[in-house]
């Protein structure tokens, strides 16, 4: 998978996130605004999915070719997938810019977005240590180096409980927002590493509803420690979920921390 398609996809789960996120804040604020949210959040990916999907459909690489996808049905279904949930951001974000109502815990989407996909870059940052003859290794491509992020974060918000005497330690859910998000991305980027290295954005909607497509490579060893490449698939999938869970836990303590 290509730099390009790691960005747009890490972004892409930020904004499903902070969709959610900002419904669940206008729930909060009044339950009668949000049908109105609803509506804004329906227009905004209704008019960016009738404009976006025929362009996409028609413009896509090689689309005749049986070997892209199970079938073109498929294929428009995940191009409108993701082009409802960027239309439905932007009806958000009109939303919000009309009502004033913030989100809660005041999440940034910039920096939101920024962490996010550092995170889903992170991986590919052992060409830059190792070289590319051992990119795409087991551990860069695995949960292990992420998780020495959780334990950095989980270690510098006991420092602030013992200080604070309290679990609601001033600053916490800083730390636990900013570790949630960059695990994410770093757990998109092993999902997307399933699919061919050199496949661009567009294509992996077509590649997506395959269900038979497995890692187009195996992983490279570090040291003693080897995955076959019929395991790949496995690995990458296993490993990624492990991280999606973890950040789940870790925004739970992050609005925790938040308060009333």
């Amino acid at each position: 998978m290509n730099r390009v398609s790691h960005m747009v996809f890490a972004f892409s789960m930020f904004v499903g996130l902070y969709t959610l996120l900002y419904a669940f804040s206008v729930y909060l604020s009044d339950l009668a605004s949000l049908t109105e949210l609803l509506l804004y959040y329906a227009a905004g990916g209704i008019i960016v999915s009738f404009v976006c999907v025929p362009i996409l459909y028609y413009k896509a690489p090689h689309r005749r070719m049986r070997v892209r996808t199970t079938s073109n049905r498929g294929a428009v279904s995940a191009m409108t997938f993701v082009c409802f949930c960027l239309g439905s951001l932007a009806g958000t974000i009109a939303y919000q810019w009309n009502t004033g109502v913030t989100v809660y815990g005041n999440i940034s989407i910039f920096i939101g977005a920024l962490i996010t996909i550092t995170g889903a870059l992170m991986p590919d940052w052992d060409i830059l240590f190792l070289g590319i003859s051992r990119h795409r290794n087991i551990i860069f491509h695995s949960m292990i180096l992420p998780l020495l992020v959780v334990l950095t974060t989980i270690l510098s918000v006991a420092a602030r409980i013992a200080d604070a005497g309290s679990p609601l330690a001033a600053g916490a859910e800083v730390e636990y927002y900013v570790a949630a998000l960059f695990l994410l991305g770093y757990a998109s980027h092993l999902y997307l590493d399933i699919f061919p290295s050199d496949a661009n954005p567009l294509e992996i909607l077509w590649r997506a509803v395959d269900v038979r497509q497995s890692a187009p490579t195996g992983l490279k060893p570090l040291g003693p420690l080897k995955i076959s490449k019929k395991g790949a698939r496995t690995w990458l999938v296993g490993h990624a979920t492990g991280l999606v869970w973890i950040a789940v836990a870790l925004l739970g303590l992050y609005f925790y921390n938040l308060g009333p």
